[in-house]
């Protein structure tokens, strides 16, 4: 009966170790949107500004590794998590003035310019 374990255990991990992980590159890209804020002296005038930002998917995966040294679970997880996250930006500005003020106040924003998948953080729980 003993045999049967190691067996399974032996069979499982040369699959594992024989699998190859292609990275398939996801559609992430710059894509153009309108913000609308609200300033602190306009309230009663939202401000819309036409901007630009990331959007799309990127690969990602939770691979389920198996020890049996490890007790008491005899698993873990192997994270690989990419996100679509801005590689290039540039500093915008507009000038506003307010129904109620007589100078224009001066808001600054971030443009996109590129995009690509970038590892990011490991927010998930075990």
């Amino acid at each position: 009966m003993v045999g049967i374990p190691i067996f399974l255990f032996l069979l499982i991990h040369i699959n594992l170790s024989s699998t190859t992980t292609t990275l398939v590159k996801h559609h992430c890209q710059v894509e153009p949107y309108t913000e609308t804020i609200y300033l602190q002296n306009c309230r009663s005038q939202p401000i819309k500004i036409d901007t630009t930002r990331c959007r799309g998917q990127c690969y990602s995966e939770d691979l389920l590794i198996y020890d049996w040294q490890n007790a008491p679970t005899h698993y873990r997880h192997k994270r690989h998590l990419f996100c679509c996250s801005p590689t290039n930006t540039e500093a915008q500005e507009i000038r506003v003035t307010c129904e109620n003020e007589n100078e224009p106040q001066t808001v600054k924003y971030r443009f996109v310019i590129s995009c690509e998948c970038k590892p990011c953080n490991d927010r998930c729980t075990e």
